[in-house]
């Protein structure tokens, strides 16, 4: 996946960004980029806890007292780090070429998409779900922009179905969709199988049981 910093980090993590001047402003866009974009690529090699700060800023060509100046503590970077995903996953969903497929095709283009948008991240996300289950409220930082993620793909349905769902529609939709985020969730953090993430079946069975739940016409 690109990891291309065609996003930009809202998030203010050090005091004062706000104010600072728009040249500034670039500067700290830019080294929070080269941090996010670093990351990403470690964390295809290794997890979030094994990964130290002084490797993350040798990566990203930039010092130790960087990265503690521009983002505080590795706890914080992780928020950054979750917000420039969640980014990505507005862009590639508004872009996924689905005009003219049927409701099932379109949602399985979506759920192909975002699962492998995951297992290209899974480091990153299995990070993420270990704070939150120290953390019951880790993920209401994320709801608002976890929401217009799911008004995306939940437009892309309708309009493929040619009108808004019906209530018991949209809540086959939003079940299925819980359902195929958990088995994920569950495999990336305990890893039960038999099945595992990689093998080539695990995909097309979770497919198999999200669609039928969903129940969308062909």
């Amino acid at each position: 996946m690109n990891t291309g910093s065609h996003f930009v980090v809202k998030r203010a993590v050090t005091a004062g960004d706000k104010d600072l001047p728009a040249p500034m402003q670039e500067r700290s866009r830019a080294t929070a980029n080269r941090f996010v974009n670093a990351a990403n690529q470690l964390l295809r090699e290794k997890t979030y806890a094994e990964l130290s700060v002084a490797e993350l800023a040798r990566a990203a060509g930039r010092s130790v007292g960087v990265f503690y100046q521009r983002f505080g503590s590795k706890d914080d970077f992780l928020a950054v780090l979750l917000s420039a995903f969640f980014d990505r996953a507005k862009v590639w969903r508004s872009a996924l070429p689905v005009e003219g497929k049927s409701p099932v095709e379109t949602y399985r283009a979506y759920l192909r998409a975002g699962f492998d948008d995951l297992l290209d991240h899974r480091n990153l996300w299995h990070a993420a779900l270990e704070r939150s289950a120290a953390d019951p409220r880790f993920w209401d930082t994320y709801g608002p922009i976890r929401e217009q993620i799911g008004t995306i793909t939940r437009g892309a349905l309708e309009k493929a179905l040619g009108r808004p769902f019906e209530p018991a529609e949209r809540h086959k939709v939003a079940v299925a969709g819980q359902v195929f985020n958990s088995v994920i969730n569950n495999q990336i953090i305990n890893g039960p199988g038999p099945l595992m993430l990689e093998d080539a079946s695990f995909f097309p069975e979770l497919e198999k049981v999200v669609l039928n739940i969903a129940e969308l016409p062909g």
